[in-house]
């Protein structure tokens, strides 16, 4: 899947306590916060859990072990425990966009599309020129079937970012949803030519081919998806001769 939200990495909470009048128990929630993301970065994920969520229970005011604890949770697919996280750590810093992003994320694993288009909305206003951001929305809207609107966001990001294979991916995916296939498939070509190995947006190409009743050029991108994807390509196979169109909808890139 073409998952395309923005990536957070884990955040280093790091004070000098000698620079701030800290409790005991703040100091000691930092030292196990940093003390979580030193395990995360070393694949510690069970022992991660136990620091962070300590540090959360002695300091439950740091807004940062709560954000770490989502993207662990993310990372983890505990999907439930991620959103409980995220939306504790809004509540301490409700202005953080990339926190509403990574709710985003949360929510459209568990196909809540409406509420995750609302939190990219809510990060969209406050970094409005944030082009994955932009391209969240975008793929949100799409889930929902608001390919107009889905097409006005993700040209934006594209005026921003017009490198991103990513954005380049579902503004192709957005204008074939509305029978655009020319405009697709030269946003589907460049973005191949970028990253050429990616078997879903030489899928999607060919099945644009297919959506143009381009039987020769389907058949010849069905060569190329197979040496790529054996799958996909018996499913493009399909397509060329049923005249139906398999589509990879773009989803959202989140933590890995």
């Amino acid at each position: 899947m073409l998952y395309l939200f923005q990536r957070v990495f884990v955040v280093v909470f790091m004070l000098a306590a000698a620079a701030y009048s800290q409790t005991d128990s703040e100091r000691q929630g930092i030292i196990l916060n940093n003390q979580g993301v030193a395990q995360v970065e070393k694949g510690e994920n069970e022992e991660a859990l136990k620091s962070l969520n300590r540090s959360a229970e002695i300091f439950p005011n740091n807004v940062v072990v709560h954000r770490n604890l989502g993207y662990l949770y993310s990372k983890l697919n505990d999907l439930a425990r991620a959103e409980t996280a995220y939306r504790n750590a809004i509540r301490l810093t409700p202005d953080h966009a990339v926190t509403y992003n990574q709710l985003g994320f949360v929510l459209m694993e568990v196909k809540r599309h409406r509420e995750a288009l609302d939190m990219f909305l809510k990060a969209g206003a406050l970094k409005p020129d944030d082009a994955m951001i932009l391209l969240n929305t975008g793929n949100a809207q799409m889930f929902l079937k608001d390919f107009r609107s889905a097409t006005a966001s993700l040209e934006r990001a594209k005026s921003i970012d017009s490198q991103s294979a990513a954005i380049r991916v579902s503004l192709g995916y957005a204008y074939a949803m509305r029978k655009k296939f020319d405009l697709a498939i030269a946003e589907v070509k460049y973005a191949i030519q970028m990253d050429p190995k990616d078997d879903e947006a030489q899928f999607l190409l060919g099945n644009l081919y297919v959506a143009k009743r381009d039987k020769e050029a389907a058949l010849a991108q069905q060569r190329t998806v197979f040496a790529l994807n054996p799958e996909l390509a018996r499913k493009l196979f399909q397509a060329i001769y049923s005249d139906k169109i398999l589509v990879v909808a773009p989803n959202a890139l989140g933590p890995k």
